[in-house]
């Protein structure tokens, strides 16, 4: 998977998580800290990233505190290489 693809597919498991979003996700985004999802919403994109993709991100996991696209474009990436 490109860096592109994983951007979108990450894009598209935060629009199903919040409904929609204001703006551009790039790789500098920070999903947290940018006010785009709560703790709450975190572990709920985080199901939908890993359901979209079909598999489990193993770097990711209940305490994981990284949520700068950038950061998880590089899992994905790695993940589904």
């Amino acid at each position: 998977m490109t860096r592109e693809e994983a951007l979108a597919a990450i894009t598209k498991a935060l629009v199903a998580t919040v409904g929609s979003v204001d703006g551009d996700i790039t790789e500098e985004t920070n999903l947290v800290d940018d006010g785009m999802l709560d703790s709450l919403d975190s572990m709920t994109f985080l199901f939908e990233l890993e359901n979209d993709l079909g598999q489990k991100l193993e770097a990711i996991d209940e305490t994981y505190e990284d949520f700068r696209v950038g950061s998880i474009v590089d899992i994905v990436v790695q993940a589904t290489a």
